[in-house]
């Protein structure tokens, strides 16, 4: 090889990728022909562009929002995609329907007291520092005796902004028709005691007593 002689080197990493070049660029009369078709676009006298999915393209939209850069989508064709929310982005949050469960879980009564649980009354859900139950003289740790029930695992659930400040999220009707049931049973009790009343006084001449009264102050 003669001295002085350039060798045409491939770049490292192997041949460049044909689909990551930069765009060429364009003439003045490209550029010309483009601008009339967006201003026809704007005045709809041409139908406005597509994109992959079908969706028309706002004409009024600016270049620098509906254009993909080359480096995103080498086939530079126009669309908004890139400007939607990603779906490797997006959160997942509960239905809101979704809630805490409430009470114990049944048929989970232990017999003996178990390593690591709560001193005090021997559940396995939570520590002595987070016991509900009043303090006692002598903890389940020790007699073994008296195992409180453990409660739910509550599941960790994420809301989005409405599910957050949906107040009637988690209630149940069935509580309230409790509070009915009792409410009503109350009425019924004072009802049959108003009429148990009523039938003293008019076994006893009360009552027919106060029909008098009342008769003789009309006339």
């Amino acid at each position: 090889m003669a001295p002085g002689a350039v060798v045409n080197a491939s770049p490292a990493g192997g041949a460049t990728d044909g689909s990551l070049e930069e765009p060429k660029k364009r003439s003045r009369e490209d550029w010309r022909k483009k601008k009339d078709l967006e201003e026809q676009r704007k005045l709809g006298n041409v139908p406005a562009e597509v994109d992959e999915e079908g969706k028309d393209i706002n004409p009024h939209i600016p270049q620098y929002i509906s254009s993909v850069p080359w480096y995103v989508d080498p086939s530079k064709r126009p669309t908004l995609k890139h400007q939607r929310l990603q779906p490797e982005k997006q959160k997942l949050y509960h239905s809101s329907g979704g809630w805490y469960k409430r009470g114990l879980q049944e048929h989970c009564v232990a017999t003996r007291y178990r390593k690591g649980a709560c001193e005090n009354c021997g559940a396995l859900t939570h520590k002595k520092k987070d016991c509900m139950q009043r303090p006692r003289k002598v903890g389940a740790k020790y007699t073994g005796m008296n195992i409180a029930p453990d409660e739910h695992v509550q599941p960790q659930l994420t809301f989005d902004y409405d599910g957050k400040r949906d107040r009637w999220n988690g209630y149940y009707p069935e509580e309230h028709m409790k509070i009915v049931e009792e409410y009503s049973k109350v009425d019924l009790a004072k009802c049959a005691l108003k009429t148990q009343k009523l039938q003293e006084e008019f076994a006893s001449g009360k009552l027919e007593g106060r029909e008098g009264r009342g008769s003789s102050h009309s006339l």
